[in-house]
């Protein structure tokens, strides 16, 4: 970020990074909350900052080296950006210190705290800072430039689609202007990325006709895989819709306030990622629609320490086999080693069978799409507890026979 010598001195900067840009997370402490606040209070100088950084190395992220003066030849200062925890109601936050050191003079530290929200529906990062000192000691800083290097080794992570985005800013000036530049982003050889995500499901309890069986899916990625962008579920002819058992349904300003119903609820699930120190997990709602039936909606957060959120919204239909069909038409570019998905069954379960599905093997129509645009097809068997049926069944079998050859 820069300006020129006449334009308002720099007061604000918030980024938003494109879909798919994010960052490993795990295994980088944060900045305890009281250094941060001991750096900002002043109770070190800028000398005892360069000489022992407040904040430890390990939770370094990056180095910052800012620019203030006025002409051709400002003033720069050099200092470090590090992860800290949850901010301003956003799940994370970047610290930026910069020891104000020249020559014998020490104006102590400029810190600068911001905000990292999370789009729970894109994963797109937006950083928001505070406001930039005008001022310290009593000398005018008239900020020209801010460099920031995220360059901690294995940080940063790249999309997993090519096609081109943008970085977005919005700069604010100290007089009140603001600017909205914004820059080129693009990565390549996405199409060189494999893509082979494997989707298992289970059904349990209830096996007769009419009954209300639990559900459980488990999606396993592969590491150095394309990431998803579009997953499509078709139950088969033996699993329906059984509208009768769809009672609260959580509306789209309550889910939108965070206060949906507890009885809008029908499962759980979780997902995994090598970002995170834990996994995220979250209920299942049945969620208002514009489509002829409520969306089946999924809500992750991570844990107190990470609370970043992530909304998968699935439309719901019937597929062309006549069973039950969920679409997650987008996913976020972001890496997920699996992810589990627990529907309830029986007084709150929403599938019924139509058969008895331990008469025959039933399979699943899966349809997944990469980032890249890479395509895994599949059909897995809908598995069931049905081995014990089985058994009685051969040994059925084996009486019958035995008393037919003994009657001959």
């Amino acid at each position: 970020m820069t300006r020129q010598d006449g334009d308002q001195f720099l007061s604000a900067l918030n980024v938003k990074t494109p879909p798919g840009f994010a960052a490993t997370l795990k295994g980088v402490p944060y900045c305890p909350e009281a250094a941060i606040a001991a750096t900002t209070r002043g109770a070190y100088s800028g000398l005892s900052e360069q000489a022992n950084p407040s904040c430890p190395a390990q939770s370094q992220v990056g180095e910052v080296t800012g620019g203030a003066g006025a002409g051709s030849r400002p003033f720069y200062a050099p200092g470090r950006a590090y992860l800290a925890g949850p901010y301003k109601g956003a799940p994370l936050s970047l610290v930026v210190v910069v020891p104000a050191v020249s020559g014998p003079y020490d104006l102590g530290n400029i810190v600068v705290r911001n905000a990292l929200y999370v789009d729970p529906e894109t994963a797109q990062v937006s950083a928001v800072s505070d406001p930039l000192p005008q001022i310290v000691e009593g000398v005018p800083l008239r900020t020209r430039s801010v460099l920031v290097s995220l360059n901690r080794p294995n940080f940063a992570i790249n999309p997993t689609n090519c096609d081109p985005h943008q970085v977005q800013a919005k700069i604010t000036g100290a007089e009140g202007a603001t600017a909205s530049p914004s820059a080129h982003f693009q990565v390549a050889n996405c199409a060189n990325l494999p893509f082979a995500p494997k989707l298992s499901l289970k059904l349990t309890g209830g096996t007769k006709r009419a009954g209300h069986p639990a559900l459980k899916g488990t999606l396993k990625a592969r590491p150095g895989d394309a990431n998803i962008s579009r997953l499509v579920v078709a139950l088969p002819h033996s699993e329906f819709l059984d509208q009768s058992h769809i009672g609260t349904v959580c509306t789209r300003v309550q889910f939108a306030a965070k206060a949906c119903p507890a009885a809008s609820i029908y499962g759980k699930a979780s997902a995994t990622t090598p970002l995170l120190d834990q996994p995220l997990s979250g209920p299942v709602y049945l969620r208002s629609s514009s489509n002829l039936l409520p969306d089946l909606v999924v809500a992750l957060k991570g844990p107190p320490s990470q609370p970043i959120e992530v909304v998968v919204a699935g439309k719901v239909d019937t597929g062309p086999s006549g069973g039950i069909r969920t679409s997650f038409e987008t996913v976020p570019d972001a890496r997920v080693s699996s992810f589990t998905l627990s529907m309830a069954g029986g007084k709150k379960g929403l599938l019924e069978n139509s058969t008895d599905i331990c008469k025959a093997p039933q399979r699943v129509s899966v349809r997944a799409e990469g980032q890249n645009g890479r395509r895994a097809n599949s059909n897995p068997p809908l598995q069931a507890n049905c081995k014990g049926k089985a058994k009685k069944r051969h040994k059925r079998h084996k009486r019958d026979a035995r008393t037919d050859r003994e009657g001959r």
